[in-house]
């Protein structure tokens, strides 16, 4: 099976939201073996809209779109389905019994336009929406199968995972696309591929791919199969080949975030730690309050921006900032003990640096970084070097600061 996906809503074109829902469709239909290769995106236009429907109608098996199914004059997707597709809209009672239901589990009533969210088109069937009003649309022609779905994201992917994909997977015939995504961190994308350049044979079935970000390198493996279970077995065996050549930069696998590693390791040696941040504002605490349980193991975090709360709050010297200054090795140290005794935690950790673009000078250009780490029988930090851009060098920096545990939790 080919699939297209196209997105509708005049906002995307003109770059006002980002395209997520593409890429989470994508991502979902290719796990089924559905070969995405087209992807559109459309304004609030019912000719144009119309028009993408039948170019994705002649050259793909699975058409997906998501956008324009709410009540107002500017969601126009069903009436682009019925002039593509040469159907009517039929009203349907029952829908509008479900969408009356859901305002009044609210407590508020349904407004009159709210009614046209109940004209499906004729012989359609309404894909139901556990998170809102707009029910999805599954159309089947001679050779399409249709799916329009909400643009809101949390509704798209409710539907996707409930609706979507069990008719899919009723309608296409036996044949995988298995992923495996290896999550690494603290090493470039050129030097990743020196490591594992013998084991990258072109004529081998699992094919790899290097996607770099600023917070690291990505290694996806994919395997086209019949035998799922075959196919596992071979990505398992080639992944731990990987593993075995890049060791610890592998930090994760598939949508582990490096946060939740760091949880999981605190949370089985049952350790705690707390976090004191300048440059990073408050990042590292997010990222670790990012992972639901995280109390059991984050026990708090403080930003001291200033060199005076690095003072008051962290017990670090007035004398010590003034001779090595507040983005040093000696102050990142001092940060992480101040703060593990400030909290009583089994660690403690620190982050200091220049994100800029201002503030960097010859000796101490904008981008170093120091990361402080403290426990009950040693401390010390590690000097980063980032760039130029003042919001990648403080998500660089949670990185590396979280990386900094996780490497120290695994020794």
């Amino acid at each position: 099976m080919r699939a297209e996906i196209i997105t509708i809503g005049d906002e995307l074109l003109y770059g006002q939201i980002q395209d997520l829902n593409s890429s989470f469709i994508s991502e979902r239909l290719t796990a089924e073996g559905i070969d995405v290769v087209f992807k559109t995106s459309v304004g609030d236009d019912i000719n144009r809209i119309a028009e993408a429907f039948n170019i994705a109608r002649l050259r793909v098996d699975v058409i997906v779109a998501s956008g324009g199914l709410g009540p107002t004059s500017d969601d126009l997707t069903k009436k682009a389905v019925v002039k593509a597709f040469k159907r009517n809209l039929v009203f349907h009672q029952e829908i509008l019994k479900q969408i009356e239901d859901s305002f009044h589990k609210r407590g508020s009533p349904m407004p009159k336009i709210n009614q046209n969210q109940a004209l499906i088109p004729q012989g359609a069937k309404a894909l139901s929406n556990l998170w809102g009003v707009a029910p999805g649309i599954f159309l089947q022609d001679s050779k399409t199968l249709f799916f329009a779905l909400p643009g809101v994201p949390v509704e798209m992917k409710w539907m996707v995972e409930n609706e979507v994909l069990p008719i899919l997977r009723a309608k296409k015939p036996e044949h995988f696309i298995l992923h495996r995504k290896l999550k690494t961190t603290g090493i470039s994308e050129s030097a990743l591929y020196e490591k594992i350049e013998k084991l990258i044979d072109p004529k081998e079935e699992i094919k790899i791919a290097f996607l770099p970000g600023y917070l690291g390198v990505n290694i996806r493996l994919t395997m086209e199969s019949r035998d799922k279970n075959q196919a596992q077995v071979k990505i398992d065996e080639f992944e731990q080949k990987i593993r075995e050549v890049l060791g610890t930069y592998i930090y994760g696998t598939d949508d582990q975030t490096l946060e939740e590693v760091v949880g999981g390791l605190l949370l089985k040696r049952k350790k705690t730690i707390a976090v004191a941040e300048s440059c990073t504002g408050g990042l590292i605490g997010a990222r670790f309050t990012n992972i639901s349980g995280s109390s059991k193991y984050f026990e708090r975090g403080v930003i001291t921006y200033s060199n005076p709360a690095k003072t008051e709050l962290l017990s670090v010297p007035k004398e010590i900032i003034e001779k090595y200054g507040a983005v040093s090795e000696q102050v990142a140290i001092l940060m992480a003990e101040g703060v593990r005794n400030l909290a009583k935690t089994d660690y403690g950790l620190s982050v200091t640096g220049i994100a800029g673009p201002t503030g960097g000078t010859p000796q101490k250009p904008v981008g170093l970084v120091f990361v402080g780490f403290a426990h009950e029988n040693d401390s010390f930090a590690q000097r980063f070097m980032f760039g130029e851009d003042r919001n990648s060098n403080r998500e660089r920096a949670s990185q590396a600061a979280l990386n900094l545990v996780r490497l120290f939790l695994i020794k």
